[in-house]
């Protein structure tokens, strides 16, 4: 008779589940790595804009172009502002599924654990019928071997 885990398929589950998680936890992370680089580049747009307008203001240019900066830098705020708010989404998420991962990976160690304690049970449950068993055939022999000396 083999040791046979009730709980193996659950246990399968959660393996499954595990590696799922591991792999959407990796797509996250690069997604967010990917916002973070685009807000990074939006500010250095931004301030790189705000410098070449400081040199206008210096060399006295015509209003329009003082419009037009503000109006691109009102874009462009607008822009870090919604970039802003992906990377913040992008990090809840991948947040969410690192708390999920560590439940998932918490409740299949412990069917690992609880594996491992009814395996270990079943070892000892075996070798002390196996002994058990050994025993009687001792107690057998012994007394069969008794039983002829007494008679012969």
């Amino acid at each position: 008779m083999r040791f046979h885990f009730k709980f193996q398929k659950l246990l399968d589950i959660e393996k499954y589940r595990e590696k799922d998680l591991i792999k959407e936890l990796s797509v996250l992370k690069n997604k967010l790595h990917d916002e973070e680089k685009l807000l990074v580049f939006l500010q250095s747009v931004l301030s790189l804009q705000q410098s070449e307008m400081e040199k206008k203001l210096h060399t006295q240019g015509t209003a329009n172009v003082f419009v037009l900066f503000e109006s691109y830098f009102f874009k462009l705020n607008h822009d870090i502002a919604i970039q802003e708010g992906r990377v913040k989404n992008a990090f809840k998420k991948m947040y969410s599924v690192q708390n999920t991962l560590l439940n998932v990976f918490k409740k299949r160690k412990i069917l690992e654990k609880l594996r491992e304690r009814q395996e270990k049970e079943y070892k000892e449950q075996t070798l002390r019928l196996e002994n058990k068993h050994y025993d009687e055939i001792a107690t057998s022999r012994f007394y069969h071997k008794r039983k002829k000396d007494d008679i012969g």
